[in-house]
């Protein structure tokens, strides 16, 4: 298998779980690059460029996911907008934040980012909190403030951090597993766009590999996308599930 199709085939992977899970996909194309490109290729990439790759695949996924999504979604765009831009605002503060911790400090709080977003998937609200009047203050007032905060932990990672959205926005703000997968990407697209571009000019030039993966992230998120409405709410929560839990593994097994 040539260059091109071997890392179109990993955006396409990447891609596909983005648009059915409502997820970023860089936990699925950054160990693809690292770990398993090498194996079979005659390539390899730094860390570095590993991310600067990842960010084109999921900028393009989360736009083809939420474009393919947005029939089904009940937020205006201008809401989802104002989210993204709350959680760009965090981002970029937790990104001036990460300089003063150490690499073992980053990947404590990422586990503990993880054991979040796994106690909110599986967490029962209690039938007070989903009153409409709780729901409304909450999506009003807590929302911007709680995609701020995602985005501030996000920047210190340096990760896209869409795991979180949908446990944030199933588990606090009351929104149906449908409104909550596609919303999430759409909350994704400004903080992947700047992400891209702050990637490109910090290298000085536009990321090898780049072009294949953006054009499997996009066919592989709408495929994920339109593949969605047949999945259960169970199911896609123990789909996201079984991928937290492997990152979380892997980054347990980093720190050990």
């Amino acid at each position: 298998m040539n260059d091109f199709l071997f890392l179109l085939t990993g955006g396409a992977l990447a891609g596909f779980v983005s648009g059915l899970l409502g997820i970023g996909g860089a936990v699925i194309l950054i160990p693809y690059i690292l770990y398993v490109v090498p194996v079979f290729l005659a390539l390899s990439f730094t860390p570095f460029e590993a991310t600067q790759i990842s960010m084109f695949q999921v900028f393009f996924a989360a736009v083809a996911g939420y474009v393919t999504h947005r029939p089904q979604l009940l937020l205006p765009v201008r809401t989802l907008l104002f989210w993204g831009s709350a959680a760009l605002f965090g981002s970029a503060l937790g990104g001036g934040l990460s300089r003063h911790l150490a690499g073992s400090e980053i990947l404590v709080l990422y586990l503990a980012e993880i054991l979040l977003a796994l106690y909110l998937l599986h967490r029962i609200p209690r039938p007070i909190e989903q009153t409409e009047e709780r729901l409304a203050r909450r999506r009003r007032l807590g929302a911007p403030v709680l995609m701020c905060v995602i985005g501030l932990v996000s920047g210190i990672l340096g990760i896209g951090g869409g795991f979180l959205y949908y446990p944030v926005m199933t588990g606090l703000l009351g929104y149906s597993t449908r409104v909550a997968v596609g919303s999430s990407l759409g909350i994704m697209i400004p903080m992947a766009f700047a992400g891209m571009s702050a990637k490109i000019l910090s290298a000085g030039s536009f990321p090898s590999g780049a072009v294949p993966v953006a054009i499997g992230a996009i066919a592989g998120s709408i495929a994920g996308a339109r593949l969605h409405p047949r999945l259960s709410p169970p199911k896609i929560r123990w789909g996201q599930t079984f991928l937290l839990v492997a990152t979380f593994v892997r980054i347990l097994a980093a720190l050990l």
